[in-house]
């Protein structure tokens, strides 16, 4: 969307990050793309991401 919107070039990589309402917990340096080229959109690296512990299920 923010591609489409002009307010990043597809042209380098970016960092987005995501979570939930506690705050954001996920990372990721990625190479955006349009919508009318979504699977040209690649992920280069994980930055972080929530560490699931088996005993909090």
């Amino acid at each position: 969307m923010a591609a489409d919107a002009g307010l990043i070039p597809t042209s380098e990589p970016c960092i987005a990050v995501g979570g939930t309402g506690r705050g954001a917990d996920t990372a990721i340096l990625l190479r955006p793309a349009n919508a009318q080229t979504f699977f040209n959109a690649k992920v280069m690296e994980i930055l972080a991401k929530p560490y699931l512990d088996v005993d909090e299920r």
